[in-house]
């Protein structure tokens, strides 16, 4: 089945945000969906992707709780504080900056105003596909084509908690799983008057017509993920972990011995 665009479907709430949309494409193979990758790439110098195994609104992870109005603020604060305050006896690299600290949150779990994107869009596609059996429900990649205003070029200059806009960052904090992700991260301005506290990206006024996703069909996801598997796209290269190094050199050098 070839490379299929679909109607765009418009979503948006009117009374805040005006009517916006996306466009939506679908894929059955592997090839279709380097097509895609090729078509959102084209003359963009900055595209980056986010794999999810359903329909998931694209928010940071800090506002998909329940808090009490005007809390939220307060609860980010003292979740990062806290957590720099523990989690530093634990590091064997500590942050030196507010960012560093939100990456290093995020990368374990801690519930930031960041969101989670990769250069590689064969990342992506594996991590949507992960665990596609378990979730039911039919996979799917973002892309964002970044203009150069929207990335935030030098982080010295900037402050985490007192931007202006939604923009995409790199992190220089050595993090192996990152570094062999190709990640990167969207930065979510805060919007009071939001319930949520943020803005979907899908419904971000400056971010209309630069965001699309792909949608994978169930029937064929365990084959894609298998010819991503024989690509190297696999756990053991996306999450490295020294603990396998060495079981791997242990059962070679003793077994071959």
């Amino acid at each position: 089945m070839a490379l299929n665009r679909v109607t765009p479907r418009i979503i948006g709430d009117s009374s805040y945000l005006g009517s916006l949309g996306y466009i939506k494409w679908q894929c059955d193979t592997l090839t279709d969906f380097q097509k895609w990758v090729d078509i959102v790439s084209e003359n963009n110098s900055t595209v980056v992707f986010r794999g999810q195994r359903k329909n998931w609104p694209l928010l940071p992870s800090i506002c998909r709780g329940e808090f009490k109005n005007g809390t939220l603020l307060n609860l980010e604060k003292k979740l990062l504080d806290t957590f720099k305050n523990e989690a530093k006896d634990c590091l064997h690299l500590q942050p030196e900056t507010d960012w560093d600290w939100l990456v290093v949150g995020q990368h374990h779990g801690l519930p930031t105003r960041i969101l989670d994107w990769s250069e590689d869009p064969l990342v992506a596609l594996w991590f949507a596909l992960e665990k596609h059996e378990k979730e039911g429900s039919e996979p799917e990649v973002w892309a964002l084509r970044v203009s150069k205003d929207n990335i935030i070029k030098s982080l010295d200059k900037a402050r985490p908690f007192y931007g202006n806009r939604t923009k995409l960052f790199h992190t220089s904090f050595k993090i192996p799983r990152i570094n062999n992700q190709k990640g990167c991260f969207i930065l979510f301005k805060y919007i009071e008057k939001i319930e949520s506290g943020f803005v979907r990206l899908e419904r971000n006024k400056r971010l209309r017509g630069k965001i699309e996703k792909i949608v994978i069909s169930n029937r064929v996801a365990p084959d894609l993920f298998d010819q991503l598997h024989n690509m190297g796209y696999h756990k053991d290269s996306l999450f490295p972990d020294i603990d396998k190094v060495a079981e791997s050199i242990r059962q070679r050098i003793l077994n071959n011995g």
